[in-house]
């Protein structure tokens, strides 16, 4: 069996790792995979996989309409010309999307095309774009136009951000057209959150799958190295916070006032900033640029007494599942999946935005962290990405029939 998946990236960061995991997967029960990607650049891994998509000229262009007409997904059309002429050479049993946003893909070229291919499709939504006019996430904005007509989005700055003319109506209705009506289309959701917003959206008729997103134990795991030495820290409990870009819709207006509340004997640590960024911190929080580097994360969080997650939008975070598969307990807001990841043995959590409930869980658990250990253990084991890989190969093996 060929399978195709297409996602922004391939190998690098969250959604480009799982893409490669159900590839490597796949290819242990006897299945090629191509991932056609367009940003990046693939890790060596991840290299024999990888076909790019366009090129540097193209994405720039689309990206310069999408900052000015707000028009993700209407440029590229030259390169995803060639992408459906590798498609038909290729001949794969079923396609896979992943993330189609991010300046590479034209949308309406590529629906038109799946609609009449009449090869099975599956579609794995990492956020909601899929079924917006504009946004990833509309929780921050508390917004609910996505149900009916989007229109006058009042997060048009933010990814996929636009500095220029509005385009949310027409996108959502441009979308709802492509989107709709592609027969043997399965959707795949990483939590039952987001699953079940779908029947609210115009994505509705079609078939859902929860599979979640899962972590690598054998790269996530309780390490023996201490980093502590290597940055000074004396405080008794260290507490970290991880992602891959830092913006108020990951929380992190509320890292100052939550290391404020936690006191002297808590050290917050906060990873995936940029200079800029960490140039503002306060004196009391320690800020490190992002890392590619597994190993420096794995020690990072086998390090930490308590993994805090103060983001207000999320599908599904990876930071929860390989923090608790370091054996560290997590603290979150009630945010997307978080709670399905996260129990009272192995963390807590608490109420978007309520910083003192925040910093009440993270004191309630780093102190027992040893004792939370193997509760963490188990309840990553329930995610272990194995598990999850097969589960969509499976699934392709289903919708292949």
């Amino acid at each position: 069996m060929k399978i195709f998946e297409l996602n922004t990236f391939c190998g690098n960061g969250s959604t480009g790792r799982i893409a490669v995991e159900i590839a490597e997967q796949a290819a242990k029960d006897g299945y090629e995979t191509i991932i056609g990607f367009g940003a990046g650049t693939p890790p060596a891994d991840a290299e024999c996989y990888a076909l790019r998509i366009g090129g540097k000229i193209g994405r720039k262009w689309h990206g310069a309409i999408r900052k000015l007409l707000d028009a993700e997904g209407y440029g590229s059309a030259h390169a995803t010309r060639e992408l459906i002429a590798f498609i038909k050479n290729y001949k794969p049993d079923v396609i896979h999307l992943h993330n189609l946003h991010g300046c590479y893909l034209n949308l309406r070229i590529l629906f038109r095309y799946l609609r009449k291919a009449g090869i099975p499709v599956i579609w794995t939504l990492h956020d909601c774009w899929a079924f917006t006019g504009h946004c990833a996430y509309f929780d921050w904005a508390n917004c609910d136009r996505w149900k009916t007509q989007c229109f006058a989005c009042p997060q048009k700055r933010s990814y996929p951000a636009c500095i220029g003319i509005g385009g949310s109506k027409r996108n959502y209705m441009q979308k709802k057209k492509w989107f709709s009506g592609i027969p043997n289309l399965t959707i795949v959701t990483p939590c039952v959150w987001l699953k079940n917003l779908l029947p609210a959206s115009y994505l509705a008729s079609y078939p859902v799958r929860v599979l979640y997103n899962g972590v690598d134990r054998s790269v996530f795991f309780p390490a023996q190295r201490d980093i502590r030495a290597d940055y000074h820290i004396e405080c008794r409990y260290v507490v970290l916070a991880v992602a891959s870009e830092w913006e108020q819709r990951k929380g992190i207006t509320y890292l100052p006032a939550l290391a404020d509340a936690l006191g002297s004997d808590y050290q917050l640590v906060v990873i995936g900033l940029t200079p800029t960024q960490i140039e503002q911190l306060p004196d009391n929080i320690i800020g490190i640029c992002r890392t590619e580097s597994r190993m420096e994360l794995v020690a990072w969080y086998s390090t930490a007494d308590c993994v805090v997650n103060p983001t207000m939008e999320d599908n599904m975070p990876l930071v929860n599942l390989e923090a608790l598969a370091c054996g560290t307990p997590v603290a979150a807001f009630a945010t997307g999946g978080c709670p399905e990841a996260i129990n009272d043995l192995c963390g807590a959590i608490v109420p978007k935005g309520d910083v003192p409930a925040l910093s009440g869980a993270v004191m309630r658990l780093a102190p027992h962290k040893p004792e939370l250990k193997d509760a963490c253990l188990a309840q990553a084991a329930r995610f272990d990405s194995t598990s999850c890989t097969k589960a969509y190969v499976q699934l392709y093996h289903e919708v292949a029939q």
